[in-house]
């Protein structure tokens, strides 16, 4: 795409509400790492271009620790958001990507007046259509997620974008010694080498049994000689099987659940030796910072779960 010499051109990424299915919101799913995924690819693609993220408050602080964004617009599920819409309308938008196909980012959308509206033909079926300039025929049944947000930004380009190798992620300094202090008050040393059991997840058919978390944990202390810290929100569906797994526990370990908003989190997983755990966000942030890790995804195909890459293999057993 060709900027204009006259602006500096704006890139809207529209994904203002917390995804959700059957059960309720999603928001321990990985849905926000994997979106971070485009906004990489849309600066190396376009790097005079100024990129601006609209995403739900929640996570507001870790988007803005993505480098290629220059601004982040949160939203408030529930609240007027006169941010959003005063920012919507006055902006000077060259393009807009809708990447979750609700009614209100279709209408964010529209009210952008930007030249190119581009969402997902899956979702603009119907008074939708009419807020977009042209659609992706992507479908998230036949790609990884990561490959279905990237086809957005490709049909924006006019050609296929592929994953970078490279993390956007850039933790303000403030934000990683705020973790290494949560790090040194729960045990772990400032130089001691660690591990994380990261087990919650958003159904309960996408977790371990707790027992065989403990025998992990056990071979990562006794064999790697490495400290074991816990991490996770520490309520909701998880909160029986971390106390459980506490119970278990033989070997030294910090607990951290509970205690780390998402930016402290993403600095805690920068830091570690390897992360193990199933489908989360913290898997993905483990992903995006190339750290080694195991993560079980338990799920029949690729599409939504393990991605293979060049530093990552996805092993897959079949049900017999």
């Amino acid at each position: 795409m060709e900027l204009t010499p006259r602006q500096a051109m704006h890139a809207a990424v529209a994904v203002p509400g917390v995804p959700r299915d059957e059960d309720g919101p999603v928001f321990r799913e990985p849905w926000e790492a994997r979106a971070f995924a485009m906004a990489l690819a849309l600066h190396e693609a376009m790097p005079d271009a100024e990129l601006v993220m609209l995403v739900p408050s929640g996570v507001a602080d870790l988007a803005r620790c993505l480098a290629p964004v220059q601004r982040v617009i949160p939203y408030t599920a529930g609240r007027m958001n006169l941010e959003t819409w005063a920012s919507t309308i006055a902006g000077e938008w060259a393009a807009c990507l809708d990447f979750t196909g609700t009614d209100r980012s279709a209408l964010i959308a529209q009210l952008s007046r930007a030249k190119r509206r581009i969402g997902y033909s899956k979702f603009t079926r119907g008074l939708r259509s009419m807020a977009f300039t042209e659609t992706c025929d992507a479908s998230v049944r036949e790609l990884h997620t990561v490959d279905f947000h990237l086809a957005l930004v490709g049909t924006l380009l006019g050609r296929e974008v592929h994953a970078s190798g490279k993390s956007p992620f850039s933790i303000p300094d403030s934000t990683s010694a705020s973790a290494r202090q949560k790090l040194a008050e729960s045990g772990v040393g400032a130089r001691e080498p660690y591990a994380i059991l990261h087990i919650g997840t958003a159904r309960e058919e996408k977790f371990w049994p707790d027992d065989r978390w403990a025998e992990v944990a056990k071979h990562l202390h006794d064999h790697h000689h490495l400290k074991l810290v816990l991490t996770g929100s520490g309520d909701g569906l998880e909160k029986p099987h971390l106390d459980h797994l506490r119970s278990l526990l033989h070997v030294p370990y910090a607990d951290l659940t509970g205690k780390l908003p998402l930016t402290e989190l993403a600095a805690v997983i920068h830091d570690c030796r390897v992360i193990a755990g199933v489908d989360s966000m913290a898997m993905h942030l483990a992903s995006l910072f190339a750290k080694p890790q195991v993560a079980l995804f338990g799920l029949p195909t690729h599409t939504n779960g393990g991605r293979a890459t060049p530093r990552r293999a996805c092993l897959r057993l079949s049900a017999r």
